[in-house]
């Protein structure tokens, strides 16, 4: 047997909607799994917290991150057995890559106080180093017969 609180019955900041300042995380909610767990431990922590200062809580829409996908899937559809993050459950899978998780989810991390002065200043010097290679491969030209594409003819041909 496998005995839980819906969490249907739960905001998507993981706040029981019965008992206002009651958030709930882990097994209890249906889940099964460390990564699970651990996921909406931060998010039901970090909203605890929130609220304990006066604050917005933290909500991670659906397309945000495979944390939103788990979210908008716990508390929109009742789970017959125990859930598991899935990458095939979001429909935008292809948007949620390891190599641009920080663009998504670095800002919203600042506004709610999990990024500390050092890890934002990181990334703003990775943003700006981005936006720079983006404006000087915008400037950038290859045609057959620049140097550039002289010498990708040159690589590629078959002798």
């Amino acid at each position: 047997e496998y005995d839980y609180f819906p969490a249907t019955q739960c905001t998507r900041a993981l706040q029981t909607r019965r008992v206002g300042g009651l958030f709930l995380a882990g097994q209890i909610c249906g889940t099964t799994g460390y990564e699970e767990a651990a996921a909406q431990g931060l998010v039901a922590g970090a909203n605890a917290a929130l609220q304990a200062q006066g604050r917005g809580m933290l909500e991670l829409p659906r397309e945000s991150s495979y944390i939103g996908t788990m979210l908008d899937d716990l508390i929109t559809k009742p789970q017959p057995e125990p859930y598991r993050v899935l990458t095939s459950r979001s429909e935008h899978r292809l948007l949620l890559r390891a190599d641009n998780a920080d663009q998504r989810l670095t800002p919203l991390a600042r506004e709610v106080g999990l990024i500390d002065d050092r890890r934002w200043q990181m990334y703003e010097a990775k943003m700006a180093r981005m936006a720079a290679e983006q404006q000087r491969l915008a400037a950038e030209s290859v045609t057959p017969s620049s140097p550039l594409g002289q010498a990708v003819v040159a690589a590629t041909r078959e002798d």
